[in-house]
C-alpha cells in the first residue's frame, strides 16, 4: 500500500499549467508569490556575506524526487535547484554560484541525514536547502522521529557554520486528500521556529497558486506533464531566489 501511495504521488505531482492564463498574466505574474509567504525572520548570514563580497558560493540542495526533478524529465537543468542557480547568477553576476543537486527519490528525512557527510558537508556549502517530509508522511512514520532527524541535521549544519533553508512538501489537492501531511508540516514549522532557521513554505505557495487559478494542479493534459512540471520548478527556483535575497531585518 505504501509503495502504491508513493507511485501515486509521483504520478500526480507533475503539475498542470494553463498556457492561456499564463499568457494573459505574463510569465512574471505566473510565478508571483505573496510577500508574506516568503517573509520570515531567520536569514542567511554566511551566504549573504559571500554574495555581497562577490565570493564563490556553493549551495547544496538535498531532498527527494522533487529536488531531483523527477517530474520534469531526465534533464537535470529542469530541476528547481538548477533553476535557482540560474536565477541567482542573473541577480549576482559578479560571483561564481553553484547549486549542487543531491536529490534522491523515496528517502525519509533520516535517510537523507545519513547522506550528509558525503553529499553535503564534503562540498563545504554556504547554504543547504533541505527538502523533506513527503516520504515520511506517505509511510506514516513517527512524527517525533521525523522532528528529531530534522533537529539533528540542523545542528550538524550549524556546527559547520552552514546556513539552512528547510523546504516543506508540494501541495496537490489529490495527494493532500489521501495523505495526512499536517503533522509533518507542523513538525517542520515547529522545528524551524525552535532552531531559528528559514522555512520555504512550498506547500502554502503552491496552494495559493492553485486557489488563485494561476496553476491547475490536477488536470494534467496527456503528454504535457514534464513541460508543466518544468514551469513549476522554474517558478519555485525564482521564489527561492526571492527568499534568499530578502532584505535583512
Amino acid at each position: 500500500m505504501k509503495r502504491l501511495l508513493l507511485s501515486a504521488l509521483l504520478l500526480v505531482s507533475p503539475l498542470a499549467w494553463h498556457p492561456a492564463r499564463a499568457a494573459e498574466a505574463g510569465a512574471a505574474a505566473s510565478c508571483a508569490v505573496s510577500p508574506e509567504l516568503l517573509e520570515d525572520e531567520p536569514g542567511f548570514p554566511n551566504l549573504a556575506r559571500r554574495l555581497k563580497a562577490g565570493q564563490p558560493v556553493t549551495i547544496v540542495a538535498i531532498g527527494g524526487a522533487s529536488t531531483a526533478g523527477a517530474a520534469a524529465g531526465p534533464e537535470a537543468a529542469n530541476s528547481f535547484p538548477s533553476r535557482l542557480e540560474e536565477a541567482l547568477r542573473k541577480r549576482h553576476p559578479n560571483g561564481a554560484i553553484t547549486v549542487i543537486n543531491r536529490g534522491v527519490p523515496r528517502q525519509t528525512a533520516r535517510e537523507m541525514l545519513e547522506r550528509f557527510p558525503a553529499d553535503v558537508l564534503a562540498h563545504k556549502p554556504a547554504l543547504v536547502i533541505w527538502e523533506t517530509g513527503t516520504v515520511d508522511a506517505v509511510r506514516d512514520l513517527d512524527v517525533e522521529d521525523f522532528a528529531a532527524a530534522l533537529k539533528e541535521g540542523i545542528d550538524t549544519l550549524h556546527d559547520h557554520k552552514i546556513d539552512v533553508m528547510l523546504v516543506d512538501m508540494q501541495f496537490n489537492p489529490r495527494t493532500s486528500s489521501i495523505i495526512n501531511f499536517e503533522p509533518y508540516l507542523d513538525a517542520l514549522h515547529r522545528t524551524a521556529d525552535l532552531e531559528d532557521v528559514y522555512l520555504f513554505r512550498r506547500y502554502d505557495i503552491m496552494r495559493a497558486w492553485s486557489d488563485s487559478g494561476r496553476f491547475d494542479l490536477v488536470g494534467v493534459p496527456a503528454g504535457k506533464q514534464a513541460a508543466l512540471a518544468q514551469e513549476i520548478y522554474r517558478c519555485l527556483g525564482d521564489a527561492m531566489a526571492d527568499a534568499i535575497d530578502r532584505p535583512a531585518h
